[in-house]
């Protein structure tokens, strides 16, 4: 089989319109069918029309889903050797199984990967070994249209789970000995995010520490799907450049999009991202993993919950931010913070405070979690006590103005 150089593109069910994807240096073209309504629209950057909308390479809002890293390299190779290579014949492979409302396909991948009918979260939790993770890639890593670098694979819910919908599922990451307890690592970060009232999908951690275990926020309780657009897609960018720009204009991004209800409570929330990341030294807040979503593209629109926040220096100890706040990617002074939360994000003096008060005694309160599950997790020693020492540090910093000796 050809590689695919041309395919339909569906959202929530009906086919909106045809992409074309010559090689390069053709530009790929997207063209609406007639009679397309506003709210079928592909994304809120693509409105309909009768014009068509060129880009040099995969349009953002298509390119958003293409998987990256060891799950990128799995599924790239088998489907160079059963179908083609190129974007598209990844896209159109992936099918129905990526985030958000917005599918792309064609006539000889309809259905792939559908053999399988899910797991229970019980399953995965009692994970004994790698043979699990390794059983999961396997079984669903051609139905697993998701972003991002770590070890992970979109995975159904079973529907025997009285409390789950058939449409509803997980997203599951393991890791490897390049970055090793990233699953309790991602956990703890998470934790933090929720008790600093950020919102958070649920989330678990596996009994043996090796799966993170996040449920798809990507789903309305009726199982329909939201629309899900990125900070890159929002901002013409394709994933490459996803440490690009900085953390002043992804705000501006977002206050442009956010619904005029949701614009305060969602800057708010930026805020407290940014300042989470800060605090745990996570160097991978990057435009992917910021993002909207929204039932139509031109209704109600909302931050998405925080995701993939992990604290980075545990392996990179000399890591940096992966976006610039006044004009630096440096583990900034607590005043650029401050200033970024009311120029940019709209907050006064009282919310920045109460903010950094719970964020302080959130960081504390999760390391002392950290410092247990360490001495129940002897393998977690040298990931958990560096993180507990940057948690520990960080609200030193926000209480007294002064950061102890870096780790």
């Amino acid at each position: 089989m050809t590689s695919v150089r041309r395919a339909r593109v569906e959202v929530s069910g009906s086919v909106v319109g045809d992409l074309s994807s010559p090689e390069r240096p053709e530009p790929s073209v997207f063209v609406y069918r007639e009679r397309v309504p506003e709210q079928s629209a592909v994304s809120v950057t693509m409105p309909v029309s009768e014009a068509s909308y060129a880009f040099d390479g995969v349009h953002p809002i298509f390119a958003q889903n293409l998987p990256e890293g060891y799950l990128g390299d799995i599924i790239r190779k088998h489907v160079a050797k059963l179908y083609g290579s190129g974007d598209l014949t990844v896209l159109a492979t992936l099918g129905r199984h990526q985030v958000g409302r917005v599918v792309v396909t064609a006539d000889d991948f309809a259905g792939m990967g559908d053999e399988h009918q899910g797991e229970s979260l019980g399953r995965l939790l009692a994970a004994k070994d790698d043979s699990l993770f390794e059983e999961l890639v396997e079984k669903y890593a051609l139905r697993s249209g998701v972003s991002g670098v770590q070890p992970k694979v979109l995975v159904p819910a079973s529907i025997s789970e009285k409390s789950t919908l058939r449409t509803e599922g997980y997203i599951v990451k393991t890791w490897g000995d390049d970055y090793p307890q990233l699953a309790a690592n991602e956990y703890f970060c998470m934790t933090v995010a929720r008790e600093f009232g950020l919102p958070v999908p649920d989330f678990y951690l596996s009994d043996n520490g090796r799966l993170f275990i996040m449920s798809r926020f990507d789903r309305r309780p009726d199982g329909s799907w939201l629309g899900f657009e990125d900070a890159c897609v929002l901002q013409g960018l394709l994933p490459e450049d996803k440490y690009s720009g900085s953390y002043e204009k992804l705000a501006k991004t977002l206050s442009l999009f956010l619904s005029p209800q949701h614009r305060r409570e969602g800057l708010r929330w930026l805020f407290r991202s940014v300042l989470l990341s800060w605090a745990v030294r996570n160097g991978d807040a990057h435009l992917k993993n910021f993002g909207l979503l929204y039932c139509e593209p031109f209704g109600e629109r909302w931050l998405a919950p925080t995701y993939d926040i992990v604290s980075t220096t545990p392996y990179l100890k000399r890591d940096v931010p992966a976006l610039t706040l006044s004009g630096r990617k440096v583990w900034w002074p607590l005043s650029y913070l401050k200033n970024f939360a009311r120029q940019s994000c709209g907050l006064t003096t009282a919310e920045v405070s109460t903010d950094l008060e719970l964020l302080a005694q959130k960081l504390t309160e999760i390391a002392d979690q950290i410092d247990s599950y360490t001495t129940k997790t002897p393998a977690f020693t040298q990931v958990g006590t560096t993180m507990s020492q940057t948690f520990r540090a960080s609200s030193h910093e926000i209480t007294f103005g002064v950061r102890p000796q870096d780790i």
